[in-house]
C-alpha cells in the first residue's frame, strides 16, 4: 500500500472579525453590525446554540436584504443540518 503524504490545508480567515462578550444589556445573543463587518457572540453561549446564533448573525451579514424571519429560518435549517451531522466547536479561541 502507497503511503500518502498529508499536509494541512492553508487555513482561510474569518470573513468576519468575532467578538465574545455578555450581551446580557443587550437583551441579545448574538449582534450584527454590518457597517464593521463584525459579529458581537454572547460569550455564555455554548453547543448548538453558539453555531444556531454564530449562523444567524453571520447570515445577517451575507445578506443584508433579508427579513428576520428568512433569517432566522435559514440559520436554524443550517445549523440543525450542520449538528445532525456531527459537527461541533471544539476550539473557542
Amino acid at each position: 500500500m502507497k503511503s500518502i503524504k498529508v499536509t494541512s490545508m492553508t487555513q482561510k480567515k474569518n470573513p468576519h472579525k468575532v467578538i465574545h462578550r455578555k450581551l446580557g444589556k443587550e437583551r441579545a445573543y448574538g449582534l450584527a453590525h454590518t457597517e464593521d463587518n463584525l459579529l458581537e457572540l454572547d460569550e455564555r453561549l455554548s453547543g448548538y446554540r453558539y453555531l444556531l446564533y454564530a449562523l444567524h448573525e453571520h447570515f445577517h451579514l451575507k445578506h443584508p436584504d433579508w427579513s428576520e424571519t428568512k433569517v432566522r429560518k435559514e440559520s436554524s435549517k443550517t445549523a440543525r443540518f450542520l449538528w445532525d451531522m456531527g459537527f461541533r466547536l471544539t476550539e473557542l479561541r
